[in-house]
Order: C-alpha cells, then structure tokens, then sequence
C-alpha cells in the first residue's frame, strides 16, 4: 500500500459509506468531506439533486481566445473572448455573428468560467495539501521511530483516539437512528459503525495534522487561480446573524425538506453560538422543486423574518418530526412565537414568494444546484457541514 493510500484509508473508510457522505451539489469535486450533525439514515442512499429552474444555454465554445491560459495565475487570464463582429457562421450570402448569439451566451460562458476556475484552484489546494500533509506524516514518523511510514503512524495515532464501540452501543445506536424501512442491523453494521465513527475520527485527523501544520514553517506559493468572490451581500429580508460588518460571512443556501440541510443546520447553530460575535451567517431560500413543502416552508421564514421571529421558526421547522405539512408548519410558527393572524396576512401578499424568487435568482447566478450549499466570503466552500468551523477559522486569520 502507498503512502498516500495509507493516510487517506481512514478518511475515505468513513466518506466513502452511504451514511457519511451526503451531497452539496450535483456533483461534488474529489476532496468533499462529510456532512455532520443530525440523525444517520439507513434506508435510502442520498437523493438526487436537480435545479428548480431551467438551466441556462449551454455555451457555445469560442474559437478567438483572449489568453492561452496556459500556465495563468489568474481566472480572467484564461478567459476566451468572441469579438462581437465574428462571423460564427454563414448562412447563403447572409452571415450570423458572435453578437447574434445573444446575450445569455456571455452569462452562461462567465458561470462556466467561474466553475472551471474553482475546480482548478480546489484540485490545486487539494494536492498541495496532500502533498505537504504526506512530508509532515512521514518526518513524525521517522520522528517517532515508527515503521511503516507516515500512513501508518497515522492510523496508529487515530486507533489511541478512537476506540471501536462495542456491541451494546452499537446497538443502542442503531435503535436510536433506524427508520421504519431500516434494514437488520446485521445487514448494516459497517455503515453503524462507520456513523459512529465518523466524527470522531474527523477530529482526530483535523487535530493531528493541525499540530504537525503548526509546528512546521510552511509557506505556500501557488498562484490563485480561483474565480473573484462572488457579491452575496444581504437584502433587508435576508435572515442572518452576527454583526453585518463582520470579516467572515458564511451565505448557506438551503431546503427546508432536505434531509441533509437539516444536519447542516445543527453544525451551523454550533458555529453560531462558537462565532456569532465575529461571523456574520446568512441563510438564504433554494427550495428544491421535488420538495413539495419547501417552498411554503421557505415563504413561511420569510414571513417570520418580517416579525424577527426567523430563527425560532428554522430550528422548529428542522426539529419536526411530522413532516412539513401545512399543519406541522403552522406548528413550527407557534413554537417560533409568530403572530398567526400577520402570518396568514404575510403569505396572502406575495411578497415572502418574491423574496425567495429573488434568493433563487442570485442562487442560480452563484451556480448553486443542490443543498446544502455555503459560501464563505463570497467563494464557494467545498467541504461539508462538518468542516465549516475549520474553514472559517482559517478565513478569521487571513482577515487578521
């Protein structure tokens, strides 16, 4: 086994199980961690993801670039430009040019752009990060006189951190987790186990490379070829918290019936209570149109952000155990303190559906196609949940 298939074992024994690792988006670039918080499930792998509104143009690909983009240290280097008076085609004696194509071309190649840019940059990190942890594992090794190598040692350090459970927890795990179409825990145990696991194994990793990180003088110099951040400031009607003039803003894009939002929103109400001083979080509407109760439940917190009652509603939404229905949202808006009579008032208007319509909007601009989906300053966050709090840390030390 090779020393980079020794250090990842750990981390991919757990991500790669249906229970650990839950969807982002559509389709999540490699180095995506696992979701936390919230209850496991044990009958149903991770549902598809698919936007609520039509997707835009595919692009047609230029053929007059503006850079090579070869070796670029920036996104707008390798940007490909059509000069409006082109001709991309003739048709008889009349030609058809590059500005005929209309303009949701020029949009369409900017969101391709911006997508390509963030993979390449993420696919960078990745690597150096890799790379670097792989020098730093092997010298604790040798350190340590251990034999075997840096994977191993790895491994070796987890296995005093995190202890197997036992049969009797294992069970009482699964007691508390299983759904009525739950399969026999002899047909799942390895999936139990790895739940189990999961978290505190993520610690450990996080904590033992955090140490050898710090106690090594690293300097990174690849260039950043990530996309501008993206402008997510709050409207009036954005639900958030934490000072609007904090260094750190973490945008999360949600559904109120996604199974996975809800575990994001338990990681996110501990960031909270962790950060609230210095971040700002917002949470902002993508309900997914296969919900069928997530855009009520998305006009409903709107109505309450207009009687400042939004995140007393978003945790009792979250913590239903009766589903989403009209009666057990009804529920949620008691239980958050809401003022029925506004309430039925606010939903009549219109106006809560016009405000999810604008999130959806600057959502799909964002590229957002599935939930949950963050943003910290304006850039795409690519891990899980349950990595927020390492990420926002690192953003809290570059704002200085």
């Amino acid at each position: 086994m090779s020393r980079r298939s020794s250090f990842l074992l750990v981390a991919l024994a757990v991500c790669l199980s249906p229970l650990a690792c839950t969807s982002q988006a559509a389709s999540p670039p490699p180095g995506r961690g696992a979701a936390a918080g919230g209850k496991p499930t044990f009958d149903a792998a991770p549902e598809p993801v698919t936007p609520p509104v039509a997707a835009a143009p595919k692009p047609t690909t230029p053929t007059t670039p503006a850079a090579a983009g070869a070796g670029a240290a920036n996104c707008e280097a390798a940007r490909f430009v059509l000069d409006p008076g082109a001709v991309v085609a003739k048709l008889g004696d009349k030609q058809l040019l590059a500005s005929d194509l209309g303009p949701d071309l020029a949009k369409s190649e900017a969101a391709a752009l911006r997508t390509y840019c963030d993979q390449v940059a993420s696919l960078r990190k990745q690597a150096l990060d890799n790379a670097i942890d792989d020098r730093l594992l092997d010298a604790a090794a040798a350190k340590a006189g251990f034999e075997g190598g840096g994977g191993a040692w790895l491994q070796a350090e987890i296995a005093k951190q995190v202890k197997p459970p036992t049969d009797e927890e294992i069970q009482a795990f699964y007691d508390a987790n299983k759904t009525d179409a739950a399969p026999p825990l002899d047909k799942v145990r390895d999936q139990v186990i790895n739940a189990m696991t999961e978290e505190p194994t993520q610690r450990a990793i996080g904590a033992l490379l955090g140490g050898l990180r710090e106690g090594a003088a690293i300097e990174r110099m690849l260039p950043d070829v990530a996309a501008p951040p993206l402008d997510l400031h709050d409207e009036d009607t954005t639900a958030g918290f934490g000072p609007r003039d904090a260094k750190v803003h973490v945008v999360e894009f949600s559904d109120f019936e996604c199974p996975y939002c809800s575990r994001a929103a338990t990681a996110v109400t501990g960031l909270k209570e962790r950060y609230g001083d210095r971040v700002r979080f917002s949470y902002r509407h993508f309900p997914l149109s296969f919900h069928p109760s997530a855009r009520p439940a998305a006009e409903m917190a709107q109505c309450a952000v207009a009687q400042d009652k939004f995140w007393g509603f978003h945790d009792a939404v979250f913590a239903s155990t009766s589903g989403l229905g009209p009666e057990a949202l009804r529920a949620a808006a008691e239980t958050a303190g809401m003022d029925l009579d506004a309430l039925d008032a606010c939903m009549k208007s219109g106006k809560a559906a016009k405000e999810v319509d604008a999130d959806m909007r600057v959502a799909t601009e964002a590229g957002v196609s599935g939930t949950p989906n963050f943003f910290i300053n304006g850039r795409a966050f690519e891990g899980g949940p349950g990595q927020l709090g390492a990420a926002i840390e690192a953003e809290l030390q570059r704002a200085g």
